[in-house]
């Protein structure tokens, strides 16, 4: 198999906005097409090293790199913003008005790429279907290529050997592009998230919906009006009655009411996983990608990504669960709510980090009918503590008190659920340091 063979994109005098892992990805691109190019990073001073990737940088466009200034953008034909910086910042909201160009690394690969485009975004789950995506293809007989938001940088996708890309795409790369055709898009839900970086919910649901430009099929979440669009071809997953159904009644899913799997065979748990499954099916026949005995054995072999409804332990009776990946409400909520069917109101669930203001309201119900326990810790574990009704909450200082405070409450056939619906950064570096020191703990007890 050949390297994908790309279209070529146009000459412009570029400034890239932003240099972590995604601007040293364009750098890297536009050098090696021979394309001029800066880079400018607000972090980067006069004699200052804290900027991610800048030796990196230096070491092949030694002249590159610029001191952060407003006016001197507006010199520039184009601005490449990284999703990391919001297109909403003063300087670059500026250039716009002045008439610079604003993109993004998933435009410029837009513009390039010359095989089929599968673009998936969402606010839960988006990861596991881009990796099952993934996986489904590479079982059919044909090569996927995986990137965006998830692995490779996408520019660094166009020099592989593949016959499908797979994206995952955040709201903030899609707000900067435009010229995507996917063969197959979908929204697989939308809750509220990032609105430290919107002015409303609704500006954070349109920019999902852009993921719908240009697609040849709509893949819609039929149990989700937030991510339906009126447009072309129309494919639906979802509990109801739909193209691929997760039938929770007969434990199955159908396609087109004829069943493909039973949910017993999937190794992966809970009914938002069987969903997950579904929209993957969905996607990858959208793209025409024949469905056949290979295919359907690698998505029940599917084990999932670390961090997403992880299994950590089975101590006394008493099972541990990562879903350390549930940074915002509704993950938390799909989490329990998948869960309650096999253990009923014996859920223990610790929750809480930066909620960056999202309405944590939503959680109020599963918790006070869904929970034998909350244990709340982080910036806003008060303020979850505080929708506990019907139980009696247990605030603590950090993790380690509250897997230890949950062992004291645990009783064999209870779940011990870390689904934070909040951010991690309060406390940890990230989601997986939180995830990885919460099945340290536990492996401790």
């Amino acid at each position: 198999m050949l390297a994908m063979k790309v279209n070529e994109i146009a000459e412009r005098n570029r400034l890239i906005i932003g240099l972590g892992q995604t601007g040293l990805a364009v750098a890297r691109y536009l050098f090696a097409k021979n394309l001029p190019f800066k880079v400018m990073d607000s972090r980067y001073q006069q004699h200052s090293d804290q900027v991610s990737g800048k030796e990196a940088l230096l070491a092949f466009a030694p002249d590159a790199l610029l001191v952060w200034n407003g006016d001197l953008m507006k010199d520039f034909d184009q601005l490449v913003v990284s999703p990391g910086v919001a297109v909403a910042t003063p300087e670059i909201a500026e250039a716009k008005q002045f008439g610079i160009e604003i993109v993004g690394d998933i435009e410029l690969f837009a513009q390039a790429v010359t095989i089929p485009v599968i673009a998936i975004t969402g606010s839960n789950g988006k990861s596991t279907v881009t990796e099952l995506v993934g996986k489904l293809i590479d079982a059919s007989g044909k090569k996927a290529l995986i990137g965006g938001n998830i692995g490779l940088p996408a520019l660094e996708l166009l020099d592989k050997e593949g016959d499908i890309a797979v994206l995952e795409l955040s709201s903030f790369q899609l707000e900067t592009t435009d010229s995507l055709q996917p063969v197959a898009a979908t929204i697989l839900n939308v809750s509220e998230d990032h609105l430290d970086r919107y002015q409303s919910y609704q500006d954070y649901i349109e920019a999902k919906k852009r993921v719908y430009r240009n697609a040849r099929t709509l893949i819609v979440n039929l149990d989700d009006n937030n991510t339906w669009m009126i447009g072309r071809n129309i494919m639906s997953f979802g509990l109801k009655d739909c193209d691929w159904q997760v039938d929770v009644e007969n434990q199955v899913i159908k396609h087109n009411g004829i069943e493909v799997i039973a949910i017993s065979d999937l190794t992966l748990q809970g009914t938002h996983n069987a969903l997950n499954v579904a929209a993957a099916l969905a996607l990858i026949d959208a793209a025409g990608v024949v469905i056949n005995d290979a295919v359907l054995d690698a998505a029940k072999s599917y084990q999932g990504l670390a961090h997403r409804c992880q299994l950590v332990a089975l101590i006394r009776g008493v099972t541990y669960i990562n879903d350390s990946k549930a940074t915002n409400v509704g993950a938390t909520v799909a989490a329990i709510e998948s869960f309650s069917p096999s253990f009923a109101s014996n859920i223990i669930l610790i929750a809480g980090g930066d909620a960056k203001g999202a309405d944590l309201s939503p959680l109020k119900s599963i918790i006070n009918n869904n929970l034998k326990a909350l244990i709340t810790f982080g910036k806003d574990g008060d303020a979850i503590a505080d929708l506990a009704v019907s139980i009696e909450p247990y605030k603590v200082a950090n993790l380690q008190q509250a897997v230890q405070q949950a062992d004291k409450l645990a009783q064999a056939g209870d779940l011990v659920l870390l689904s934070p619906a909040c951010a991690s950064l309060d406390m940890f570096t990230n989601y997986m340091q939180r995830g990885e020191m919460f099945a340290r703990y536990v492996e401790a007890l």
